[in-house]
């Protein structure tokens, strides 16, 4: 396997009992998302998780005229249509992601104590990851996500992770991504993808971007589904 290129927090206790991936959105990288790893380390109860947060190859992105820029797949424009989408670009960023997980599995981490989100771009492939991975993992959570392949999803999707837990936030007021795309979503997962627990926040006045309420109530989340509030 190729190398995977992310930023990694060692567990502070060893050995590492779960994991935490995180992708990053368009532009980014993992050390855009990698201040998690230091807010969640000072809480005793994250002392055996490891963090992962990959970073994006660079590629053209058709909507900024093509100029390179770390992204997981590429923008052909800022409507997040499903008529404009790269399909095989995400598909493939999704074996990436399996493959992250796949490593974390291989270093001793049990599937079901693993948890993969992401933001924007990153949140995508973590919607995605949730219709495709071909084994039950502990949770997903997509911030500010969208769906742009849901034909191809519908062709390819299993039914590993129907009763994993999902947690979706989305401002508002994101100009970006809207509202609406992320509402568009949460009906196609939980409706034609078959996804049974889904949690859908909405944060009033956030735009493109995360919030402090919106990181407590999704740590709060991450915690239930690592069974770590005991």
């Amino acid at each position: 396997m190729a190398s995977l290129s992310a930023v990694r927090v060692a567990a502070r206790s060893q050995p590492a009992e779960k994991a935490l991936i995180v992708f990053h959105g368009l532009g980014d990288s993992g050390h855009g998302w990698s201040f998690l790893a230091d807010y969640l380390q000072r809480d005793p109860l994250f002392k055996s998780t490891r963090f992962v947060f990959p970073n994006a190859p660079t590629i053209p992105i058709s909507c900024y005229s093509n100029m390179q820029a770390p992204g997981w797949f590429d923008i052909p424009d800022m409507g997040f249509s499903q008529e404009k989408a790269d399909v095989e670009g995400t598909l493939r960023s999704v074996g990436t992601l399996q493959a992250f997980v796949q490593e974390q599995i291989d270093k001793g981490i049990r599937p079901e104590n693993i948890i993969v989100g992401g933001f924007s771009q990153g949140a995508a492939l973590a919607l995605a990851a949730s219709a495709l991975l071909p084994f039950k993992i502990g949770g997903f959570f997509c911030l500010s996500g969208f769906c742009q392949i849901q034909a191809r999803l519908m062709q390819l999707k299993n039914n590993n992770n129907i009763e994993t837990p999902m947690f979706h936030g989305h401002g508002d007021e994101d100009p970006i991504v809207w509202l609406s795309r992320g509402q568009e979503a949460y009906e196609f997962f939980t409706r034609e993808v078959g996804l049974r627990n889904y949690e859908f926040h909405v944060y009033e006045g956030m735009e493109h971007s995360s919030s402090a309420k919106e990181l407590q109530e999704l740590i709060q989340f991450i915690k239930s589904s690592l069974h770590l509030n005991t």
